[in-house]
């Protein structure tokens, strides 16, 4: 593996945010996830939890509801408005107000032909999806206390809600309430507030409400079958598997809890629900809770999305880190430069230094320069940053949100300070996804929200737009790009698509190249050699290959991996390879990093044997030194961390630049947990 001095970085104060509703799409098996500032992360659930995509929030728009019809994700809040996504571009597409003030709740039919809205005004509105766009049907009759809940029957004729002290059964063909439920009260002047609802197909309705109580009653007649007092304090989500014969709930208390319905002893009963087991995964309210058919999905307050494993089916609960799988730190190699990239404003770097040459095996090196911070820079109108970049010469800064693309230049004369914004961008220049400076600064090559990449020749007074590559004719149509890279040489441009294809682009004939052979996993990290024309892809599956661009082929190297095959152990890894490298110093070495760890591969070692125990740093170093030779292969990986950001080398491939933020550091800012009362405190 060789030696490194490693820079720790610990400063990057990034705070992710609350989720506050999840939504499941079936036919792909993705899940979205909204956060309390707006935004919308989509998982990929068969692609090991890779984060396809991110729709950046805004400051007036909140995310209290989703549901997916097909590929279309609608999504509604507080501040009145429907809206669907552009997919693609990752924006807006339209909106359509709720003719009734803030949404709290949402929900489609079995059909995904009509989404029902409860509003503030305690009103239950249809709106019908067609092919364009959502279209007002009609409203339901309106009640006195606003829809908290709702929920449809399969049939599509029966809709449930629920309220503040009611449950209603709606004939969905009249807007007329058939049933009303009475929810009892604890305290005579306190309502109790039915938080979540969901109606069988036998016409049972279970509920959670403020009192922590889930209850079980009959859709028909209205009485109570069962009442569960599991919970100390307001239920607040419930979800139902797709058999229906299992039900779970969480809530402040962060609990999450399963109820299994067992069979009656006489034929034709209902039969009853029993409390199964508890699961603590959170550490505060669990405000969103979704079935997906292998998993139950949760997550609140505490910001991580978890996923429990429905049954014995062999997989292992997920905890799915807050943090974004994008890169949101980066380096100036040559400057010695740190860009952090937060929601709405950068902060630039300069690294700290040490006089040491050399110290202990994973001792500490006295710091002769502190790090300093260079730059505070804010976004206009508190807009959310969806990409940035900064020059290896650290004079360069840009970034994109989902409008503008803005350059600014910091100026190496002594004694100036000023930051310098370009404001002659060409008009041509489109929003960005992904940007990157090529190594000599020159140019700025964006990856836009249309799935093409532009090439920006960088200039304080009169930056000009040099070409746009548009993705081969053989696309079908233009996707996502999910990763950008430039070759040292600025000579190759790769973008990766999250429809599995990678694109090369020749820079100086602005041709495209090559197209890599697709493979059936998207890719989540892109690195060129620093000296040869080689390729080092990584997908979500944790399969890697290295490609000659300029043959259009597998390196040796790659080959003969994919002949031996990479061992069972890596492939098993629950976290996305977020980041790759090679070594300037070493470029034999291959760096490899996640959220969890990181690894180093030595293409001149060994593979290890498919079936021989695949044994990381940590361990190697424990065993007998003969022993440790015998088991040393090719793949050196150092766990350890829970929250790696960002791992990288500096320019002359001896030190390396590891960004981590403690959890700990997260969590002590969230606010307090429901108090509750422990054995012998």
């Amino acid at each position: 593996m060789g030696e490194f001095r490693l820079h720790d970085v610990r400063f990057f104060r990034y705070m992710p945010k609350a989720i506050h509703s999840i939504a499941h799409e079936q036919t792909t098996n993705r899940v979205a996830v909204s956060r309390s500032d707006g935004s919308i992360e989509v998982y990929s659930i068969n692609d090991n939890w890779y984060q396809e995509k991110i729709i950046c929030g805004d400051a007036g728009r909140s995310v209290e509801a989703m549901v997916w019809v097909g590929q279309r994700l609608f999504s509604a809040g507080l501040h009145g408005d429907i809206i669907e996504y552009d997919m693609t571009k990752l924006i807006p597409k339209y909106a359509v107000d709720s003719y009734g003030g803030a949404v709290w709740c949402m929900a489609v039919n079995s059909t995904q032909s009509s989404i029902a809205v409860g509003s503030e005004d305690g009103c239950v509105r249809l709106f019908e999806v067609t092919e364009e766009e959502l279209s007002y049907s009609r409203a339901f009759k309106k009640q006195e206390e606003r829809i908290l809940s709702l929920s449809w029957h399969e049939s599509g004729e029966v809709l449930v809600t629920g309220s503040c002290d009611n449950i209603r059964v709606w004939d969905v063909a009249t807007g007329l309430p058939t049933l009303r439920i009475k929810v009892e009260r604890l305290v005579r002047t306190r309502e109790t507030i039915v938080w979540c609802v969901a109606i069988l197909r036998d016409f049972t309705i279970v509920s959670g409400d403020s009192l922590g109580k889930t209850r079980f009653w009959n859709g028909k007649h209205g009485t109570l079958i069962q009442s569960h007092h599991c919970h100390k304090a307001d239920v607040l989500s419930l979800c139902v598997s797709k058999d229906e014969t299992l039900v779970w709930t969480a809530g402040v208390d962060p609990k999450v809890i399963r109820f299994e319905k067992v069979a009656g002893k006489e034929e034709g009963s209902r039969g009853s629900w029993v409390r199964h087991n508890v699961a603590n995964r959170h550490t505060h309210d669990v405000r969103a809770l979704v079935m997906t058919g292998e998993y139950v999905v949760s997550g609140g307050v505490d910001m991580t999305l978890v996923a429990m494993p429905v049954g014995k089916l062999g997989k292992q609960s997920r905890n799915i880190l807050p943090f974004p799988q994008r890169k949101l730190v980066h380096v100036a190699q040559t400057a010695r430069r740190l860009l952090f990239q937060y929601q709405t404003r950068l902060e630039l770097w300069q690294l700290g230094s040490t006089a040491a040459v050399s110290g202990m095996p994973d001792g500490r090196l006295p710091i002769t320069q502190q790090p300093v911070s260079l730059l505070d820079l804010k976004t206009k109108n508190m807009k959310q940053i969806v990409c940035s970049a900064v020059s290896g010469c650290g004079t360069w800064v840009a970034y994109g949100d989902v409008q503008h693309v803005r350059l600014f230049h910091l100026p190496k004369e002594e004694g100036v300070k000023v930051l310098q914004r370009v404001r002659c961008l060409p008009i041509d220049l489109q929003p960005a996804h992904h940007m990157v400076f090529t190594h000599d600064a020159s140019k700025l090559v964006i990856a836009t929200n249309q799935g093409a990449v532009q090439m920006l020749h960088v200039d304080a007074v009169h930056p000009v737009l040099v070409h746009t590559f548009l993705p081969p004719k053989g696309s079908v149509h233009p996707t996502t790009i999910s990763a950008l890279t430039v070759s040292s040489d600025s000579q190759w441009i790769t973008a990766a698509h999250l429809d599995c294809s990678v694109h090369v682009y020749d820079i100086k004939t602005r041709k495209h190249q090559c197209s890599l052979p697709k493979h059936p996993s998207p890719v989540s990290a892109l690195t060129f050699h620093p000296t040869e024309p080689w390729l080092m892809v990584v997908h979500a599956s944790q399969q890697f290959f290295e490609y000659n661009v300029s043959e259009s082929r597998y390196t040796d190297w790659s080959r003969n991996v994919q002949r031996q095959g990479l061992h069972q152990e890596w492939l098993k890894r629950s976290e996305v390879v977020t980041q790759a490298a090679y070594n300037p110093a070493n470029p034999t070495q291959i760096l490899l990093q996640d959220q969890r760890m990181f690894c180093v591969i030595d293409k001149n070692k060994k593979l290890p044997k498919l079936g021989s125990t695949f044994y990381s740093r940590e361990k190697l170093m424990k065993l007998d030194p003969a022993v440790r030779e015998e088991n040393r292969h090719a793949f050196a990986v150092c766990r350890g961390y829970r929250a790696l950001l960002h791992l990288s080398f500096l320019e002359d491939g001896a030190e390396l630049v590891a960004v981590e933020r403690p959890i700990k550091a997260v969590t002590d800012k969230l606010p307090p947990t429901l108090s509750q009362k422990r054995f012998g405190t």
